[in-house]
């Protein structure tokens, strides 16, 4: 599952390649930001922007893929029993048969970013954007939900004391026991989308949003242990060694991965290129692995020296997953997911196994992933466009309803305009495309006294073809809106 483990430790039993060769990659039609969950069997599972979660296996070849209604953010989880578990963009927690059938399906009021946590006893935990965290049983069934009052982006873990710790973006960290009942709760500064760590002490430590950029270190009786403020936004989840050593990521203008001791002092800090909001994975040499928005992925030794890094063609916001291969598996926005082994010491032949690659839809021409929907007034927004083929003239366009109602556009090196020419960071004017632009930055820039409320976030085309007036707009596919909330 996400993390590896019920306590989201993220420290695996086996190592990751030395030196990094590509084993093979699978393309989607769209970014993977989900992290894969490997079965013993070798075979691998891991969703994607295109709605998709797919099973691949070991050499990169498609055993099915089953279509949800919308994005698959949410990491997948696999059950003993060979069932996965996965929540989608599109309200829903699925549960599919090891042959790829759904079981069966539970509608939330909104969306399920966070990935389910599986208990010993079949039971799984997960939030949702309808401010709940779910309780359901193998068999589909609401043992309990509890509401925080506002989204559940964070991913649940488990303790061994039976207790399930979650973060809220209410700025609250939950702890509640298995009937459902709140044992205690610890209040951060602000929101709090990373998922919770849980040592082997008991002790529980995640990150923390917005203005707090704490990571935080609790005893399990809900008290606060130690505290240490990162220079940015810390989204990414610790991982822990048994040592007591603690690592996470850390964005939003810092770039730092750090490693804090036991008692919250910093061991170390290595500074990538942009953002690392992707959560680490601990081999069991000492060494571990984490993506980053520059498009690589690193490999950290224990004392924080740089062992290698590779570059995707894309921002990795995906955690990668350590097989008892011996290779890691991590997805990247530029569509792919990257199977990495080490260097093999002979040359052999290599027969290139092909890929089955999704036909791209135009449905919508323009598919936007917000790092982020919840803001403050003082925060920065940045986005992030798939652009599929555009076979007609069109007018590819950016566009926000603001909370007042009223309809902007972004123009890239002005701001927010009021004005009907849409527009994409392209030159104006109609334009034909033949080939997809996968990961354009559409926008990034910081709000200035924005007044709080919701936003929706549109992307689209207008076609040029059918288009009379500014009047009578005729869209080529669908519009794709992103509900944006600033608090």
């Amino acid at each position: 599952m996400f993390r590896q483990n019920p306590q989201h430790t993220g420290l695996s039993t086996y190592a990751g390649p030395s030196r990094p060769a590509l084993a093979w990659s699978y393309r989607a039609a769209s970014s993977v930001l989900s992290s894969p969950a490997l079965g013993s069997d070798g075979r691998l599972y891991v969703g994607s922007n295109d709605n998709n979660l797919y099973c691949l296996n070991s050499t990169g070849g498609l055993v099915w893929s089953y279509g949800a209604a919308s994005y698959v953010y949410s990491s997948p989880a696999l059950g003993s029993d060979g069932r996965l578990y996965v929540g989608s963009n599109d309200h829903n927690i699925y549960c599919l048969n090891s042959a790829g059938g759904l079981a069966w399906s539970y509608g939330t009021g909104a969306s399920v970013w966070s990935s389910p946590a599986l208990g010993g006893d079949g039971r799984l935990y997960v939030g949702s954007y309808d401010n709940n965290i779910y309780c359901l049983n193998s068999a589909c069934g609401l043992v309990w939900s509890y509401s925080t009052g506002v989204p559940v982006p964070s991913s649940p873990a488990l303790g061994a004391n039976g207790m399930i710790y979650v973060g809220s973006g209410d700025g609250d960290i939950y702890c509640l026991n298995s009937t459902c009942g709140l044992a205690w709760s610890y209040r951060a500064a602000t929101n709090v989308p990373s998922s919770p760590a849980i040592g082997s002490d008991g002790r529980i430590y995640l990150g923390s949003g917005l203005s707090d950029n704490n990571i935080y270190c609790l005893n399990s009786a809900g008290g606060l242990a130690w505290s240490y403020r990162a220079a940015g936004e810390v989204p990414s989840s610790p991982a822990l060694r048994n040592d007591g050593r603690l690592y996470v990521g850390s964005g939003f203008g810092d770039h730092n991965i750090y490693c804090l001791n036991s008692a919250g002092v910093l061991a170390w800090s290595y500074r990538a290129a942009r953002d690392v909001t992707s959560s680490p994975a601990l081999g069991s040499d000492g060494r571990f692995y984490i993506g980053s928005y520059d498009n690589n992925i690193y490999c950290l030794n224990s004392a924080g020296g740089l062992a290698w890094s590779y570059l995707t063609t894309g921002w990795v916001e995906s955690s990668p997953a350590l097989g008892a291969d011996g290779k890691m598996y991590v997805g990247s926005n530029d569509c792919c997911l990257y199977a990495i082994q080490s260097v093999p010491t002979a040359t052999p032949t290599i027969t290139p196994t092909p890929t089955i690659t999704p036909t791209p839809t135009a449905t919508p021409p323009i598919d936007l992933t917000v790092q982020k929907v919840e803001f403050s007034t003082t925060d920065r927004i940045e986005v992030f466009a798939d652009v599929w083929p555009l076979p007609v003239p069109c007018y590819p366009f950016v566009r926000v309803v603001m909370a007042d109602g009223t309809v902007q556009y972004y123009v890239a090196g002005v701001g927010f305009i009021i004005s009907p020419t849409p527009y994409l960071g392209f030159e104006a004017g109609a334009i034909t495309l033949a080939d997809p632009i996968l990961g354009y930055p559409v926008l990034s820039t910081a709000f200035s006294g924005i007044q709080t409320g919701t936003y929706y976030l549109e992307g689209g085309a207008v076609d040029m073809t059918q288009t009379t007036s500014a009047d009578n707009l005729v869209y080529f596919g669908t519009v794709d809106r992103e509900s944006l909330t600033v608090r």
